[in-house]
């Protein structure tokens, strides 16, 4: 070899070795395995028994089944709670509720060193979006760290508008969060979608389904949600990612449906509540189709799951395991499942219930406790405590040794306020009240669920009832309650209400005093008790009573509204803008707050802060005709003709027949000189409202001008 190939040789190898150390130093992540994107799409309220791949044949199911057909479904899976904040907080921990600490909807945030499954995933590369459905899930309570996008807006839609039932079709949701997966890069995603369509009300539909669902209108519910899991799916077919996505599908709680009296859930668990869909699907080498697991398992043991098989180190310490195995074909160990329910303490002081399920076996601790045989006993209405002493006492220690194991952990503290706390009793859910976690002694007996339903059914009941203004069936069912126990006092809230509907004003403020006596922290019912002194036309102690409610929960924007509003009837104006100003601090979608503070400063000839807050109405609720009325209004005091065109044409769009609509428009034309177009919109305003005046004054006016240009 001469001089100049050995240095050419050299020169090679050099490079080779070079480019070798670069290519380990800059592009190591090529040489790693390629990971898998998720997507976690969360059925609230479903129960397992209501999809066709877990044998049910009522419903319309088509995508959840097709996709069971192409992954693995788990026969037997189990949520940790019936409620959903706690059981989604589990999956995306995998830990059970005393862990991560989290035991109620709306009575806690989870503390910053419970880790997530989006940070860990964040953390080693994945984009990570969140879309959710419903106020129950909403960031303050702490889920939303991690992920890039934290989508759980719920101002657009009409209900956060009009009242505190904070939530948002399927459509919208998976809309939202398709629109963040068109913009992904090359790197891994994980996308947490969550429908919230079968929860209660229910709606059967029609539109979509005919009379399918007439009379299971539940079904239907599933049946949206299973629609727009298919519109996912497409997705991830059009832009051939099917095979590099693993979809999780699962429902976070079941429905009592009726079942052990319990119509709807968070108060029992049985399997009504707790027995749940899980199927995991695609992924390419990671699910084995058509495999069904037959062992139980808890959602628990999702985010262990879903590291494992991202290839992200796990935490230290997990209360679920990965499956891994058994997606693909291996068998798993049998562990026990966990699930609890703090609700019926958390919110009377009942006895809570704590369950264990091994094997075919399942125990609920609680003060009368109930053992079931599963493979013979699946609907659980064989109690079997008391023929059954050995698997009692075998099954009451596998639940002391799981709670021994816990490493337990409290949520940060988090003050509702009271519109927050009635955008869950709108969802069905029922926050944690302040006082009601004080030690049990040991000679204390706390009531059992199973004892208290019934009456939690009468108590539902009465203020269906009330909604509905059957005020004597309202109040008949609040006095048996108060006949039979002391164990509810929402009883003399549900009478009291119904005693002011009918206007007998010295009951009602009677049956107030009777839960205010033992309860003088209640602030809701400080605030009704108020409501009876506006009737009365006793402002000043009606006054006196909402600040009381205020002092109790300073964030209750429900509370400064209806201050506001006592204040404006004793000429405060000032004091009510205040009132007003903090009721939108605790909540800024509060369109009836914005509304009426408009109107106030119109009233004291304040019309650009009038405006201003008649805008933030329309934001929130862009539906609001009157706003729109009064925005023209305002515009044209100001002399600004356009402006006031655009909100008064805005309101004729919302409804032809407003004759506001229609006289604010005529006039806004006319002072732009758009005479013709103007005269015509007043003659329709008269012909809505022939008896008022003005609409032909102002077209005899319009016409003059027309006639003098």
């Amino acid at each position: 070899m001469n001089l100049s190939t050995a240095v050419r040789s050299r020169s090679i190898r050099v490079c080779v070795f070079v480019s070798a150390i670069a290519l380990v130093l800059t592009g190591y992540s090529f040489w790693r395995p390629s990971r898998p994107n998720v997507i976690l799409i969360t059925f609230d309220t479903t129960r397992a028994d209501h999809i066709g791949a877990y044998g049910y044949t009522q419903g319309l199911t088509e995508s959840l089944d097709d996709l069971a057909k192409t992954g693995v479904v788990f026969e037997r899976a189990y949520a940790p709670a019936p409620l959903t904040l706690v059981s989604h907080t589990t999956m995306l921990t995998g830990l059970y509720p005393p862990e991560h600490g989290l035991r109620l909807n709306g009575a806690g945030r989870l503390t910053k060193d419970i880790p997530l499954l989006p940070e860990l995933l964040q953390r080693h590369g994945y984009q990570t979006g969140a879309f959710v459905a419903a106020f129950v899930l909403d960031s303050k309570f702490g889920l939303e760290r991690g992920f890039d996008v934290y989508d759980d807006d719920l101002s657009g839609t009409k209900a956060a508008a009009h009242s505190t039932d904070r939530r948002r079709d399927g459509e919208s949701v998976v809309t939202a969060a398709l629109a963040w997966l068109k913009n992904r890069t090359s790197r891994p995603f994980f996308c947490w979608i969550h429908l919230y369509d079968a929860h209660d009300p229910y709606d059967a539909r029609p539109n979509r389904f005919g009379d399918k669902f007439a009379q299971q209108p539940y079904d239907a519910g599933i049946a949206v949600e299973d629609q727009q899991l298919e519109r996912v799916r497409r997705f991830l077919r059009d832009e051939h990612l099917d095979d590099q996505t693993l979809v999780v599908v699962a429902g976070d709680h079941g429905e009592g449906l009726g079942e052990h009296d319990e119509e709807e859930h968070s108060m029992l668990v049985y399997n009504s509540t707790l027995h749940v869909p899980l199927v995991i699907a695609g992924g390419g080498k990671y699910c084995r189709p058509g495999l069904r697991v037959a062992e139980p398992v808890s959602l628990v043991d999702l985010t262990p799951t879903l590291l494992d098989l991202a290839g992200v180190p796990a935490p230290k310490h997990f209360s679920g395991r990965s499956l891994r195995a058994a997606l693909a074909g291996d068998t798993v160990q049998e562990v026990p499942c966990y699930a609890e329910t703090e609700a019926p303490f958390r919110g009377n002081r009942w006895c809570p219930l704590h369950t264990v399920i091994s094997g075919k076996w399942k125990f609920i601790h609680t003060t009368r406790p109930e053992l079931f045989n599963l493979a013979d006993d699946p609907r659980e209405e064989n109690n079997l405590v008391s023929t059954d002493h050995d698997r009692l006492i075998e099954m009451q220690s596998i639940l002391e040794a799981m709670q021994e194991q816990f490493v337990v952990s409290e949520a940060s503290n988090l003050n509702l306020s009271t519109s927050d706390r009635q955008k869950l009793a709108a969802l069905g859910y029922v926050a944690g009240s302040k006082g009601d976690d004080a030690a049990v002694s040991p000679d204390e007996t706390l009531p059992d669920m199973k004892d208290m339903l019934p009456y939690c059914n009468m108590i539902y009941a009465a203020q269906s009832l009330l909604r509905q203004r059957q005020f004597d069936e309202a109040g008949e069912l609040a006095k048996k309650i108060i006949a039979a126990t002391d164990k509810l006092p929402m009883a003399y809230l549900v009478l009291g209400d119904v005693l002011r509907e009918q206007n007998r004003l010295d009951e009602a403020e009677a049956t107030y005093r009777q839960l205010l006596d033992p309860q003088p922290e209640n602030a809701i019912a400080h605030a009704h008790l108020a409501v009876v002194y506006v009737k009365r036309g006793q402002f000043d102690q009606a006054a006196q009573e909402f600040r009381r409610a205020i002092k109790l929960d300073p964030d209750g924007s429900q509370f400064h509204l209806d201050l506001a509003q006592t204040l404006t009837q004793l000429d405060k104006f000032d004091e009510a803008i205040l009132e007003y100003r903090e009721a939108i601090k605790a909540d800024p979608a509060f369109v009836i707050a914005h509304f009426q503070l408009g109107l106030l400063m119109a009233r004291g000839n304040r019309p650009r802060d009038a405006i201003a807050s008649f805008k933030q109405a329309v934001k929130y609720d862009p539906g609001f005709l009157m706003a729109y009325i009064n925005l023209a209004h305002l515009e044209l005091q100001l002399g600004n003709a356009v402006d006031a065109v655009v909100h008064a044409q805005k309101g004729v769009d919302l409804d032809s027949s407003s004759f506001e609509a229609r006289l604010q428009l005529g006039v806004a034309l006319t002072m732009q000189r758009q005479i013709p177009e103007g005269i015509t919109q007043l003659e329709r305003a008269h012909q809505l409202r022939p008896d008022d005046p003005r609409p032909l004054q102002l077209i005899q006016q319009a016409k003059g001008s027309l006639g003098r240009r």
